[in-house]
């Protein structure tokens, strides 16, 4: 989900008071979609808000101007930028004609804009914010790419997809605005074929990357400002993967449009894991 989306290239030029926020959150909570019977085993904690919650807010900022003005943005994206992603991403990642991928909180496209270069994939995107869903299946590039709304860091999230649906499941940009990134990898694991390969790319934000609309955002979402490429390999090794690369995206990290650095995990689920 552009989660974070792309909170360094891309802010709104109006930023809600406090209160505006607060009270956008509560229509939320009240008017979501979001089961209101959500398990939540942070409940009961203080240090940060509950995962509905978290959920409302995202839901809340992208309505459909702030969805428009991230995908200005993502539009704004050149062939440079896309053939260098694909660059990054066929160096450790061996793409066959007829796999199935997934994109993992896809927002308006700006992983599949890169995808569909690739010939042959058969790309699904997976989005909550219905917004930014209805701004990607307009892009013409994008008419064969499946979409699912929805998101992915919790166990009720598994009812997305069967076991074993995907050759590949890419996300760009997510990690860092995932609320429980362990149920997020857990989930891709059961979606993942024997064999399949995780990728996920994202880029080293400071605390200060999270302003206008993700004010305070920092201190609920435990990857939000990692400042380290070790925490995301671990974290995918404690779910049952097993590490093929951590590294920098080269290709991406050399264009002048590229503000932060950007890294990349590549991991295998092994073959006989269930």
């Amino acid at each position: 989900m552009p989660s974070s989306r792309g909170h360094d290239e891309y802010q709104s030029d109006e930023p809600k008071s406090p209160f505006r926020r607060h009270f956008e959150i509560k229509v939320f909570l009240a008017a979501t979609r979001l089961p209101p019977s959500l398990p939540d085993k942070n409940a009961a904690l203080t240090y940060r808000c509950t995962q509905h919650e978290s959920r409302a807010r995202y839901l809340a900022t992208y309505d459909d101007v702030e969805a428009a003005k991230y995908d200005a943005w993502i539009t704004a994206l050149t062939d440079t930028d896309h053939d260098a992603c694909v660059a990054d991403l066929t160096r450790h990642v061996a793409f066959s004609a007829n796999i199935d991928v997934l994109d993992a909180g896809s927002g308006t496209g700006g992983l599949c804009l890169a995808l569909v270069r690739i010939a042959g994939l058969c790309i699904t995107a997976l989005e909550p914010c219905i917004p930014m869903t209805r701004l990607l299946e307009s892009k013409p590039e994008l008419r064969s790419v499946r979409t699912v709304q929805g998101f992915c860091d919790h166990a009720n999230d598994l009812s997305h997809f069967d076991a074993e649906s995907f050759d590949v499941i890419a996300s760009r940009q997510l990690a860092n605005c995932l609320f429980d990134p362990l149920a997020a990898f857990r989930n891709w694991h059961v979606w993942l074929r024997a064999g399949g390969k995780i990728v996920v790319m994202d880029g080293l934000f400071d605390r200060d990357a999270w302003t206008g609309n993700w004010d305070g955002v920092v201190d609920t979402l435990p990857l939000s400002a990692c400042r380290t490429t070790a925490t995301v390999p671990y974290l995918l090794e404690q779910s049952g993967f097993q590490i093929d690369f951590t590294g920098f995206m080269e290709s991406t990290n050399a264009l002048p449009s590229t503000r932060t650095k950007r890294y990349m995990v590549v991991a295998t689920k092994p073959l006989g894991n269930q």
